[in-house]
């Protein structure tokens, strides 16, 4: 029996769940079967089957969504672990550059508070979107997943991807996480909050959960509207606000005189968004830190990274997830809770940050914040010490042909500037830091730094 479902169902109507995707999907908003209409899109859903191929590979099936949701309606028959995303995409593969339109903001929640067998943090979050509290948003629907909550705000219109809207549903997601991982409801609050992706994927609805029973849906509230999220930022998070949705009216003969370089760059040669490329050194190294290193409560955060490497070094999709699925086997042995198994629901969202390319930029310090794993600075771009050197002093060889190296060592300035505090310090025997620094000798770090040189 689902816990939490059979807990839910006290407060709320429960929704079947082809039902609950034909509210998230309303008839004619997919893409029909093979159609590939012109400004029309697919949903996709993934399946992770207990199979594998010759070569060891676990099988992870894809699927397109299309208006008929057929493909929902077969995978509920399904005992393997099944995702998906309430966004649409161009094409089969899921990533960023792909996305839509997105039709719900979702929020998980897990580790909610459990005492003398009474859901107290799952009736603390009901009374938090009530008209009592008035503190969160209240969801549209609830979506009992096993072990933890999904709360689903669906918009009253789906809300196009664009970058500038991509950045500011990031931001406000963060912040709604923060507000609902709080400590009446949930035993993880601080660090311990797991912040996600938008474009997270969610055990589906009608689908086994780890327990064994089915996840289950509950209709809580209306569709939302982008006002009525905002207004529940308090003024601090203001900032953190979704951006009105829009869609730019220049055409494009507009574009090209306006922005000619990006739209040579982008649209005539269909060059990707640039970022910085590292060899392949890179993944490997943290494939066998995190192999080695890796320890409960981080074991999530240090996949995410290495989904984040991958992208930086070009590894293959297929490869990661390979690789991911066979850490999750090596960090399910560190398990110490029985409560806080390592499951595929884990492998899959951390798998998440491959598909958001918008990752690779992703801070060292955040990564080594999360993950729990020192890393040190390495300037050689993971060269071996002789050939950096070697390349190094070519540099400066060639630098010091071209005339651009006149000199090395200190800047010539500063024996000047030390000779005139040394001169001042002469004629002002009993003079004072502060006032050589007054009688404008040179800049007060510099008289500090000399003072007793």
């Amino acid at each position: 029996m689902n816990i939490l479902g059979a807990e839910l169902g006290r407060y709320f109507e429960e929704v079947a769940p082809m039902e609950f995707y034909r509210n998230l999907f309303p008839e004619g908003e997919l893409d029909e079967y093979e159609a590939m209409s012109k400004g029309k899109y697919t949903a996709i859903a993934l399946e992770i089957t207990k199979q594998h191929r010759e070569n060891g590979k676990q099988i992870i099936k894809r699927y397109s969504v299309t208006d008929d949701l057929d493909v929902i309606d077969g995978l509920l028959y399904s005992d393997n672990f099944c995702v998906m995303a309430p966004i649409s995409y161009a094409g089969k593969n899921r990533n960023s550059n792909n996305a839509r339109v997105m039709y719900a903001l979702v929020v998980e929640l897990d580790n909610l508070i459990v005492k003398k067998g009474k859901q107290e943090g799952l009736e603390n979050l009901i009374d938090q979107f009530s008209e009592k509290v008035h503190w969160l948003p209240k969801p549209t629907f609830l979506v009992a997943s096993g072990t933890g909550i999904h709360l689903y705000y669906q918009f009253e219109k789906g809300i196009p991807l664009f970058p500038n809207v991509v950045k500011s549903l990031e931001r406000y997601k963060r912040v709604l996480t923060e507000m609902i991982w709080n400590k009446n409801v949930t035993t993880s609050i601080g660090e311990e909050i797991q912040q996600e992706s938008i474009f997270q994927g969610f055990r589906m609805v009608g689908t086994i959960t780890k327990l064994g029973d089915r996840v289950e849906a509950f209709r809580v509230g209306e569709l939302v509207t982008i006002e009525y999220m905002n207004s529940f930022l308090v003024s601090k998070d203001a900032g953190a606000a979704i951006d009105v949705v829009y869609k730019s009216n220049l055409t494009k003969a507009q574009a090209k005189e306006k922005y000619p370089d990006w739209f040579e760059r982008r649209i005539e040669k269909g060059e990707e968004k640039g970022s910085w490329t590292c060899k392949r050194d890179l993944y490997e190294w943290w494939k066998r830190r995190i192999t080695e290193e890796a320890v409960v409560g981080h074991r999530y955060y240090c996949l995410m990274a290495l989904s984040i490497y991958a992208i930086k070094c070009n590894i293959p999709e297929d490869e990661l997830e390979q690789d991911c699925f066979k850490l999750m086997e090596v960090f399910e042995e560190r398990t110490n809770n029985k409560n806080n198994h390592f499951t595929e629901k884990d492998v899959l969202d951390a798998l998440q940050s491959f598909y958001d390319k918008g990752l690779v930029t992703y801070p060292v310090n955040s990564i080594q914040n999360r993950s729990g794993l020192k890393i040190e600075k390495n300037k050689r771009n993971f060269r071996k010490q002789d050939l950096h050197l070697k390349l190094a002093r070519a540099t400066k060889s060639i630098l010091k042909e071209a005339g651009e190296l006149e000199t090395e060592g200190r800047p010539a300035g500063e024996s000047q500037q030390r000779e005139k505090i040394k001169k001042w310090r002469e004629n002002h025997p009993d003079g004072t830091p502060k006032e050589c620094i007054k009688a404008k000798i040179a800049s007060k770090n510099t008289v500090y730094r000399w003072w007793n040189k």
